[in-house]
């Protein structure tokens, strides 16, 4: 049976960004229902929007946005899953490499995202609406975690609960954010963001793998 070093002893970076994330998610939906407009305002000011990043306007929001969530749900999902896959990727990779895997991986989504949509759905509504929420970096993550855990089985959720090995169900997922980009695009949900994310945390795991010192126990 084998597996791999930990280069950190803690998961420190992954409680941080669960942190940060639900405290501007905590004020964010207490100011949905309290001030509908200044959410709105917060949402259009720091948003990934497409046109802007096809244009390289403000490409901060590409960071920005990844902080941001509609709502409780969409919050307690995105930090439930990173709860789930970011401690173990974050001690095998080292909180360096992992910082990198996250943030990257959401920048990428991001860019994904509009340039999906602006030669595919070039659609104004779409072009100008913002994108929120750290999904993007997740997927990456997630990537990482069908890449070095390929056989520990999960538990996910597709209509119904599936448990698979992970390189599996962690495909599969990404198989299907795939046709939903394509055949939903005016959903509310940014597909092709995970999928962006998904590829740019794949093929990170797949530059850092190689260097990753594995450790075997005779049973």
């Amino acid at each position: 049976m084998a597996g791999y070093v930990a280069r950190t002893s803690n998961a420190n970076a992954t409680w941080i960004i669960i942190g940060i994330n639900t405290l501007i998610g905590i004020y964010l939906i207490q100011l949905k229902y309290s001030s509908p407009m200044d959410f709105m305002q917060m949402v259009s000011e720091f948003g990934a929007i497409p046109i802007l990043t096809i244009n390289w306007i403000q490409p901060y929001r590409l960071i920005t946005s990844m902080f941001l969530h509609s709502g409780f749900v969409h919050l307690a999902l995105n930090m439930f899953a990173l709860f789930i896959f970011g401690p173990d990727i974050e001690m095998v990779l080292g909180k360096t490499r992992y910082l990198l895997l996250y943030f990257l991986s959401g920048i990428i989504a991001g860019l994904v995202h509009a340039y999906f949509i602006y030669f595919f759905f070039p659609y104004k509504r779409l072009l100008i609406t913002p994108a929120i929420g750290a999904s993007g970096a997740i997927y990456g993550v997630m990537a990482a975690f069908a890449v070095i855990f390929p056989f520990r089985r999960i538990m996910v959720f597709m209509g119904f609960p599936i448990i698979a090995p992970a390189l599996l169900a962690i495909m599969l997922m990404a198989i299907l954010q795939t046709i939903y980009a394509f055949f939903d695009p005016f959903s509310q949900v940014a597909y092709a963001a995970h999928v962006g994310g998904f590829i740019a945390g794949l093929l990170m795991t797949f530059m850092f793998k190689p260097s990753l010192k594995r450790i075997h126990h005779y049973i």
